[in-house]
């Protein structure tokens, strides 16, 4: 049965992005999902209760508008010559094509530091090629975040399988918050952009970080409902830890990496799943008590 999240029925269109982050947990009063294209001029008014997030991502995979300023930048191109030529059957619409670059550049730089042009010469294409696919940056940012919550929608579906027992949880942790998959990366440096209140995606990925964090506590709840938590363990907090110790990892990953070259044998992941089996049952703690 597929589960579903209130905290992604709204859009940004219907907040204004320089709003607090807190924003994230008001739904419509009237409780149905906004599609893609909904009217911009229709206002409905918010909850003031936080919802549980337990929602369907509304038109995942679909573009939606968001805005913000563009500021040219180049990057060595990956996939060859600008060439806007129809795909040849059995490989990526264009459309995903540039999606794809898309969220390469943007996890890469962030919004703010790429532009179209940008995107365009990563991708291989001419800069009237891509207007032909997104006439602007926040059209083709929502096109990357509507990615994003289908990635997200598919975790939500998964939860039982995820928690059924501790091998299944940290076999998750691999496929669904590795902090080196491009995924997790692209989350990370999003999450972090949405720190300027102008940022146009800001609404979005932060309801984005509340799903995942939903995702890992409904895992944890599971385990402690099979009593595989340790006493006194509270899986909303697991889920927070957890999740900020991914996106942390993810970061580093992009910045104190490049330093330590190969003399290093930390592991990300590792220390994420080291992480959680400190909080089970079955695999104790590595924490010495001798004075």
């Amino acid at each position: 049965m597929e589960r579903t999240d209130p905290l992604l029925e709204c859009t940004d269109e219907q907040h204004d992005p320089a709003t607090s982050v807190a924003a994230a947990h008001a739904v419509p009063a009237t409780g149905r999902a906004v599609g893609p294209r909904a009217e911009r001029s229709r206002s409905r008014p918010e909850s003031s209760h936080p919802p549980d997030p337990s929602a369907q991502i509304p038109g995942a995979g679909q573009s939606r508008s968001t805005a913000g300023p563009e500021q040219p930048q180049r990057l060595a191109p990956t996939r060859g010559d600008a060439s806007d030529v129809p795909v040849r059957p059995g490989r990526p619409s264009r459309r995903e094509q540039i999606i794809d670059g898309a969220a390469e550049v943007l996890a890469e730089y962030g919004y703010h530091g790429s532009s179209l042009r940008h995107i365009a010469t990563h991708v291989g294409i001419t800069h009237p090629g891509m207007l032909h696919h997104f006439a602007s940056k926040h059209d083709l940012l929502g096109a990357v975040i509507d990615r994003m919550e289908a990635h997200a929608q598919k975790a939500l579906n998964r939860l039982d399988e995820l928690s059924t027992d501790r091998d299944s949880l940290l076999q998750a942790l691999s496929e669904v918050w590795d902090p080196c998959s491009a995924s997790i990366q692209l989350l990370a440096t999003l999450d972090a952009d949405i720190v300027s209140r102008d940022h146009p995606g800001r609404y979005r990925v932060a309801r984005l970080h509340r799903v995942h964090e939903h995702v890992l506590q409904e895992c944890f709840a599971q385990l402690d409902r099979a009593g595989l938590l340790r006493p006194g363990v509270d899986p909303a907090f697991m889920a927070r830890s957890t999740l900020a110790l991914v996106l942390s990892h993810a970061m580093r990953e992009k910045t104190v990496r490049m330093m330590q070259g190969t003399t290093h044998d930390d592991a990300p992941l590792s220390d994420v799943t080291t992480l959680v089996g400190m909080f089970l049952k079955d695999v104790p703690a590595d924490v010495s008590t001798a004075d």
